[in-house]
């Protein structure tokens, strides 16, 4: 007489469906990091609050073009010999950036990239909302 179990459950599980959805997931990323990175153009808005700066290095762009280093005028020429000059001993270089929202955004991405490009940080400078 042969006692043993007649019916046997097979407890294995099939992966294909689960490696299936890790693929749609992952092309779902790859193409979802390609257009973050490329970006929308958006108009910023006023901030609603403003922090105050502990940064010693200020760099603003008026409407006309001209840079002003600390209040001082500068010639884009020597900017970042400048910076470089005044941001060799400080511990953690930040260089607070404000811009006037007529200039274009050109002119600020050439200052971020040159902050970049030096290691140092960038805080970009808001109106408060009225």
């Amino acid at each position: 007489m042969n006692l043993g179990q007649r019916n046997k459950i097979n407890v294995s599980g099939n992966m294909s469906s689960m490696t299936d959805l890790v693929f749609l997931l992952l092309i779902f990323f790859i193409i979802l990091s390609t257009l973050v990175s490329n970006g929308v153009n958006v108009e910023l808005p006023k901030a609603k609050g403003t922090t105050s700066v502990t940064s010693k290095m200020t760099l603003s762009i008026k409407p006309d073009g001209s840079y002003h280093l600390n209040g001082g005028q500068v010639a884009y020429e020597d900017l970042e010999s400048l910076l470089r000059i005044r941001m060799e001993g400080a511990s953690e270089p930040v260089l607070y950036l404000q811009v006037d929202e007529s200039v274009p955004t050109g002119k600020t991405v050439e200052v971020i990239g040159m902050a970049k490009a030096n290691e140092w940080k960038v805080m970009l400078g808001a109106t408060p909302k009225n």
